[in-house]
């Protein structure tokens, strides 16, 4: 077995492998044969069940989808529905469970108490790994996910921190009193014996104001005041407080912040500030809180408070053991005040088992092998402290024999850091030192950003410093997932402080770098706020994400300056920090799209949706990377629709579906989109500016499908008149811009083009006169000007507009065949004649007005042009079709 680190975490990533694999086995098995929840033989089951699904999934019918309704399932549900449909499963099935069932039900409490952040028992770890380990991939049950899993964790136990576990629906349901329990950190072994000390002490609790856990540092006061306060919370209905308050006093006692604390505990749990708040002064915390206990039943745990020398906080006790019951862990006693309990050090018995467990998890050799009378032997010259014993284990690690440790018993810790110290890599040390610079808990994200390493290493560090115990952890809930926070531990600051100072220039540049990361925070965010659907408006839940948010809003710069290696490796560490954050996907596939790579980009497209199957950012970037970057006009519609759905108002949206109805020649549909958004928001002038550009857009192409395929020709004549109609409207309130120009010379060329010969006469007058008008927005558009007067003089036989450009020389002209590029994308083709083969670029042809014509330009075209020149040598120029 590997060293493990974060236990708890390792436990959680085992059992929801072995939770997934036992419901994949239901679906596998049974739901096939049924049209409902009749194989849960039980009534109150399904009926539970089905209301957790609707809940989730509200107007989705639950015997449509037993697949999904199955991850309803509590742990225990999964094996005892496959044990009751043994008709479903093969007899080697049948008695394979039948063998794994005791097993499996004795992991349950074990999964509750992980999955719940409930204190791990001793032993919880050892029995989970046991069972998991002897899982085959041969057994009748599929443990693939489970198995999987082990082997990941086995390869890098720093796996781990990569996950993120669901929240489970049954939060609710286990606690019915509100509390703020830190997780304990005393996950790597579990809570080890101490069964009459819980007793007793969960007794006095109960049955006296104010109590305290009294016992020398390390003796495991927090662990078991902890415990004790999770079993009462545990006792539900039984319990006699609604609120249970956690709050540590890390200095010599509890100061003004430890009363902010207490105060910011009590608000933020009791949900009923609102109601209260008239009721409530604001001239001392001290006297809020009091005012709040007397609306809520509140037992108070007050940890590490070492000494009280404030007269003010040990009346503020005094007065509310009146109101609530208080808890306590100290060195020393309160006096008249407390109902004392004092702590001692485990048993011989506990101390051995204490230091099997942490060797089994660190994979210690040396101690694993050391017999019981050993390790007796050691823990009483370690006066049974849990402390002592952790990091003698630690120390023995680093390669220092067992009796020199001991030796070195009367200046035990400051030995054993020293020791632990110096062993580190030079890596952990760095980390640590980032850690400490910044001053406050920080999540592994921000030490991968405030650190010099990658996101895999920097966990690696983090791994190796843990196991010396010289950094903590408590883990916080997060957006559907629990986040690890690490800080340094009080006994190791005090000993870096005076041992090993941070030089001044280190802490001064981390303090540098966490306001460069402010900064790009707040950009982000001001981005996001100004616009929801641009590129770089990035949304984050936590702190994980709000680091992986600044390391994709570097990539996004780096592709902007054409170094796409540099921004997908900012990418990639943006995922190795959080793989379910899924605005990595969009922004990976945007770069990869950029860059060329359209297949892994619609991969990262479809991750993300995966995760986020309804952000309306990634449906709008994956629609538009449809339209654009594939062509694929039908599945880009689908997801254009979602997004325009979702926010119909928004300019974003409207002019994106509208294009998609335009590339589906749907042109009616997308008019009436921007029409709408015109008529029910009041567009800025930037989007102002782009809907009338785009309908002038959709008003040709439309007139153009009425002449060219429904033969409509007062209908096809009528959307070109809209089209510069509405363009000249924007002339007189002066939005025009050179795309809208173009749209408008587009327009003009096309229709002179295709205006049948039975209203030339009619309409003679009338497109000069629009040329005439305009000519110094056409004007703008050089190459399109030069097609429309040539087109014009050739369909009315009339050169008196020809004083509005230069013609070339009327040369003879030559005559060829198009030949074209393999790649449809090319901007260019080749033109051959008998002798000769001379390059033409889209831009020379006259009588192509845009992408669409030149994607129909074909093989063989017989064209007629005119030698010119360009920075390459000879091309063709003024090439017109035949």
């Amino acid at each position: 077995m590997s060293k493990i680190t974060e236990t708890r975490l390792t436990l959680a990533a085992l059992i929801y492998g072995v939770e997934i694999d036992l419901k994949n086995s239901i679906k596998k098995n049974i739901t096939p044969y049924f049209e409902n929840l009749a194989f849960f033989k039980n009534a109150e089951l399904e009926k539970k069940i089905i209301e957790r699904f609707e809940k989730d999934n509200p107007g989705v019918n639950y015997s449509e989808n037993l697949d999904e309704v199955i991850e309803f399932l509590d742990f225990q549900d999964t094996f005892t529905i496959l044990n009751q449909n043994k008709e479903f499963l093969k007899k080697e099935t049948v008695n394979y469970l039948k063998g794994r069932f005791k097993q499996l039900s004795d992991l349950t409490p074990i999964r509750n108490r992980v999955m719940h952040t409930r204190p791990l028992l001793g032993g919880d770890f050892s029995f989970t790994y046991n069972f998991i380990s002897n899982l085959k991939k041969s057994d009748p049950i599929e443990w693939s996910v489970t198995i999987d899993t082990r082997d990941k964790i086995e390869k890098d136990p720093s796996y781990v921190l990569t996950l993120k576990f669901p929240t489970n629906h049954l939060d609710e349901e286990i606690s019915k009193v509100s509390h703020n329990l830190p997780v304990p950190d005393f996950d790597e072994t579990g809570f080890i014996g101490r069964s009459q000390d819980i007793e007793a002490l969960t007794k006095l609790v109960l049955s006296n104001k104010v109590v305290s856990v009294l016992g020398d540092g390390g003796i495991g006061k927090t662990a078991l005041a902890l415990k004790v306060a999770y079993d009462i919370v545990d006792m539900n209905e039984n319990c006699p407080f609604e609120l249970i308050i956690w709050t540590s006093a890390k200095t010599t006692m509890l100061t003004s912040k430890g009363i902010e604390d207490i105060f910011t505990a009590i608000t933020d749990y009791s949900g009923l500030i609102s109601e209260i708040s008239d009721s409530i002064g604001t001239d001392s915390k001290l006297h809020e809180i009091l005012e709040y206990l007397d609306y809520f039943k509140t037992l108070l745990v007050i940890d590490n408070l070492e000494t009280i020398q404030s007269p003010e906080v040990r009346e503020f006790i005094r007065e509310a053991q009146t109101k609530c019951n208080i808890l306590i862990t100290s060195r020393i006693g309160l006096g008249e005040l407390e109902y004392p309990r004092k702590l001692k050090g485990l048993s011989e018995t506990e101390s051995a088992k204490l230091i099997r467990e942490i060797a089994r998890i660190r994979n210690s050799e040396t101690l694993m092998k050391l017999p019981q009378k050993t390790l007796v032997e050691i823990s009483s010259k370690l006066y049974f402290n849990p402390l002592a014993i952790k990091w003698f284990v630690s120390t023995v690690e680093t390669g220092i024999a067992p009796h020199e440790v001991i030796n070195n018993k009367e200046d035990l810790l400051d030995f054993c850091l020293t020791n632990v110290y110096e062993k580190l890599s030079e890596g952990a040390i760095s980390i640590l030192k980032t850690i400490r610079a910044s001053r406050k808990k920080v999540t592994i994200a921000e030490i991968i950003y405030l650190s010099s390493y990658q996101p895999l290493e920097t966990r690696k560090f983090l791994i190796e410093l843990f196991k010396t115990t010289l950094i903590s952890r408590q883990i916080e809930d997060g957006n559907n997932y629990e986040e690890v926070i690490y800080y340094i531990s009080d006994f190791a600051k005090d000993f870096l402080s005076k041992k090993y100072p941070i030089e001044q220039s280190y802490v001064k540049a981390n303090i540098k770098k966490s306001k460069e990361l402010s900064s790009g925070i707040r950009q982000i965010n001001k981005v996001q706020k100004y616009n929801e659907f641009a590129l770089n408006a990035l949304v984050y839940d936590n702190q994980n994400q709000m680091i992986s948010a600044k390391f994709l809003h570097e990539a996004l710069l780096f592709s902007k300056n054409g170094d796409f290696d540099n921004a997908l490796l900012k990418v990639k560490e943006a995922k190795n920090i959080d793989p379910n954050y899924f605005e990595v996907y969009r922004v990976g596939a945007f770069i990869k799209a950029t860059q060329g790579d359209l297949l892994s980009a619609e991969e990262d497209y479809q991750l993300g949706l995966e995760i986020a199957p309804e952000n309306p950012r990634l449906l709008f970037y994956y629609a538009q990377f449809l339209v654009f970057k594939l062509e694929d006009v039908e599945s880009a519609l689908v997801y254009a629709k979602k997004v325009y759905e979702q926010k119909p108002n928004h300019p974003f949206t409207a002019f994106l579906i509208a294009r998609c109805f335009n590339s589906a020649q749907e042109f009616n549909k997308a008019i009436q989109v921007v029409r709408n958004l015109k008529e029910n928001v009041a567009l800025d002038p930037k989007n102002l500016r782009i809907a009338n550009t785009e309908l002038i857009s959709y008003y040709s192409e439309t007139g153009k499908s009425e002449l060219t395929i429904q033969t409509d020709i007062d209908n096809g004549i009528r959307h070109y008149k809209k089209a510069f109609e509405l363009f000249e409207d924007c002339v007189q309130e002066k939005i025009v811009d050179y795309k809208m120009a173009k749209n408008f010379s587009v327009a003009i060329l096309t229709f002179i083009r295709i205006l049948p010969v039975v209203k030339i006469q009619d309409y003679k007058e009338y497109i000069k006169e629009l040329i005439l008008d305009n000519d110094k927005f056409i004007n703008l558009t050089v190459d399109l000007k030069e097609k429309i007067i040539l087109h014009y003089k050739d369909k009315f036989s009339d050169d008196s507009l020809n004083s509005l450009i230069n013609f070339k020389s009327e040369e003879e002209k030559l005559v060829g065949n198009i030949r074209r590029t393999k790649n449809p994308k090319d901007n260019y083709v080749f033109i051959e004649t008998k002798d000769s083969r001379v390059f033409a670029h889209r831009y020379d042809f006259i009588d192509i007005a845009n992408w669409s014509d030149w994607k129909q330009l074909e093989n063989g075209q017989l064209v007629t042009y005119e030698m010119g020149k360009n920075k390459t040598g000879p091309c063709a120029q003024t090439v017109k079709m035949i």
